[in-house]
């Protein structure tokens, strides 16, 4: 939380570990129950930010920059030794920043991602689609726009489609998927999903024809060496 803003009520603990819980298992579902995120031991982490929330919201990436530059100072890593998901709840900045999450070095595998959120959302419906969603990002997932697909039709998570809105902890009749594109990602994602493979046959509709996979870039840290590793570790 910034430096001026008040401090989290003590239910938010327990609503974020919540959350955090249905979204794996519903990762596990969508990857045929063979592999799912793993969570950090332990409740979710306060930390005082070193910033007033203009500095935050300032900072490169929505605040994602200025966040990771306190949470790799906090556990002792750089952008390369990083293997942590971030999700970061800004406490006491009202709705800002409305969501958003990627790769810390861009691509599939490489490291560390980055999720921020303000804790406002917490009591929006839809805040566990929204979740699902921004992890996708956190794994190296892109819009689905980006293949071709309309952002607010398409099945994907990773599509703006209403009909996936959560409502509390009530699903969507209709919850966002994991699409081909997203499926093949997330098989090369190994440090994340060490257990999920493709099956063809089971993950790709009739006549698939598979298109270059699209990478996120990396972020651009302040204090960090720009990332020149490849786009997908192996």
């Amino acid at each position: 939380m910034p430096r001026d803003a008040a401090p989290p009520p003590p239910e938010y603990s327990d609503l974020v570990t919540k959350h955090l819980v249905w979204a794996q298992n519903r990762y596990r579902d969508l990857l045929s129950g063979q592999d799912t995120f793993q969570i950090a031991a332990g409740t979710p982490l306060v930390l005082s930010g070193q910033k007033d929330i203009a500095q935050y919201q300032a900072s490169n990436d929505g605040g994602a920059e200025a966040s990771l530059q306190e949470l790799f100072l906090h556990d002792r890593v750089d952008r390369n030794s990083c293997r942590f998901i971030y999700i970061v709840l800004f406490v006491g900045t009202g709705p800002w920043p409305g969501g958003g999450g990627r790769p810390i070095n861009g691509g599939l595998n490489t490291g560390g991602g980055i999720i921020i959120l303000s804790a406002d959302l917490l009591a929006k419906p839809n805040f566990q689609s929204t979740l699902r969603h921004e992890l996708g990002h956190a794994f190296g997932l892109p819009h689905v726009d980006v293949y071709g697909y309309d952002m607010s039709t398409n099945p994907s998570l990773m599509s703006y489609n209403p009909v996936h809105h959560t409502r509390g902890f009530e699903d969507s009749p209709t919850p966002g998927v994991l699409i081909p594109e997203d499926l093949r990602a997330l098989s090369r994602a190994k440090r994340i999903f060490p257990n999920f493979t493709i099956n063809p046959a089971r993950d790709y509709p009739p006549g698939y024809t598979q298109a270059p996979l699209v990478m996120l870039g990396p972020m651009q840290i302040g204090g960090q060496a720009e990332y020149g590793g490849p786009q997908i570790v192996e």
